[in-house]
């Protein structure tokens, strides 16, 4: 009985570790607020973790208690010419959609899929983004 716990325990320690390198940790000030998928977040700082073998994105904005996760889709390399992550989001007006997360040293993006609310802004306004605005991470 005792080997068994040992195992069990050994097993999900070995996968909480292995889970723990893949991860990318990035600190923004995002001074607008802005949307991800159907989901509204507020401007503040915040905490961006990127998985890389999932492709799972949460972001966390421990100032206002906002947090939401979502999976992205990896897209071509881009080398940066700072060598900063960064997040570019597409302005419609007044209103932003978070495009794209760019991690430091990977030069790999991972974008978020076009939400039904930014396709329904950018067809009631005809627009297309009047711009992307990219914000990099903090030092």
């Amino acid at each position: 009985m005792k080997n068994r716990t040992f195992a069990t325990l050994g097993l999900l320690a070995l996968l909480a570790t292995a889970s723990a390198f893949g991860q990318e940790r990035m600190r923004f000030e995002i001074p607008f607020e802005f949307s991800t998928g159907t989901t509204a977040m507020p401007a503040g700082e915040y905490t961006v973790t990127q998985s890389a073998q999932s492709g799972l994105t949460s972001l966390a904005c421990y100032t206002r208690k906002a947090n939401v996760r979502f999976i992205t889709h990896q897209v071509g390399s881009y080398s940066t010419r700072d060598g900063s992550s960064k997040l570019v989001f597409n302005k419609y007006g007044d209103k932003y959609f978070l495009s794209s997360v760019w991690t430091f040293g990977s030069g790999i993006g991972h974008t978020l899929p076009t939400s039904k609310a930014e396709r329904e802004v950018a067809l009631s306004a005809s627009l297309a983004p009047t711009s992307q605005v990219v914000l990099f991470a903090r030092r």
